[in-house]
């Protein structure tokens, strides 16, 4: 239970980190009126909170990828 409960603290903290990070750049990019780059963050950072708040999941995506990528270059 104790790796549990540390898990769950480091996500919460990575997880609020990520999300101020995230509004203030997008606050920038508002700002500046940087449409682009603004829906570029969006799309980015949606790729990033799944990788922190669904780790499991986010590592059997990445094992299929690299698993095929693999096979491919193989023959």
């Amino acid at each position: 239970m104790a790796g549990n409960s540390l898990v769950s603290w480091a996500l919460t903290i990575v997880g609020s980190l990520f999300g101020l990070v995230l509004g203030v750049r997008a606050f920038g990019h508002w700002a500046k009126k940087e449409w682009g780059a603004l829906i570029t963050h969006f799309v980015g950072a949606a790729v990033v909170a799944f990788m922190i708040f669904s780790p499991d999941q986010a590592v059997t995506i990445l094992k299929l990828i690299g698993a095929k990528l693999a096979s491919v270059f193989t023959g």
